[in-house]
């Protein structure tokens, strides 16, 4: 069994954050499709892709692409959220101790306290800290160029 290197662990962690992101996806032969990347599998490099469309305006439900065929993968929308950028900014301005902070990069998620999770769908947790750090994700939010109401 081999130890994935750094740079191998930090491509399957890109590919990670592109999950449930709209991609355009190109195959060896030229064929291109744009759609949800919603799996991955890192041995082989094979994709899932749903709401699948090619440039003639077919559509397909799920397309699964052997990643033998695979040519490049492109990005169709960029990530607002950012796990590490927000540990940072919770750290700057909510007065919140290092010790009570992680962040998993892989999964675009901070904890905090080990009872509340931000991601970008938002703040998961109660009580006085989760309002407090649901207020700091509103205002980074904001720092981001994003309408809150």
């Amino acid at each position: 069994m081999s130890i994935a290197t750094e740079p191998a662990r930090r491509f399957t962690a890109k590919l990670n954050s592109l999950i449930d992101h709209v991609v355009n996806v190109t195959t060896s032969d030229g064929k291109t499709y744009t759609g949800k990347l919603t799996g991955f599998d890192p041995s082989t490099l094979s994709v899932v892709i749903e709401e699948a469309k090619d440039p003639s305006g077919n559509q397909w439900p799920i397309i699964i692409i052997s990643g033998s065929r695979l040519a490049e993968i492109k990005v169709g929308e960029s990530e607002v959220f950012n796990a590490k950028e927000f540990m940072e900014f919770l750290l700057r301005f909510g007065n919140i101790d290092r010790s009570q902070v992680k962040v998993y990069e892989d999964a675009n998620v901070v904890e905090v306290s080990r009872t509340i999770r931000v991601s970008k769908n938002g703040v998961e947790g109660s009580g006085p800290l989760a309002q407090k750090v649901n207020t700091l994700f509103r205002e980074y939010l904001r720092t981001k160029g994003v309408a809150i109401s």
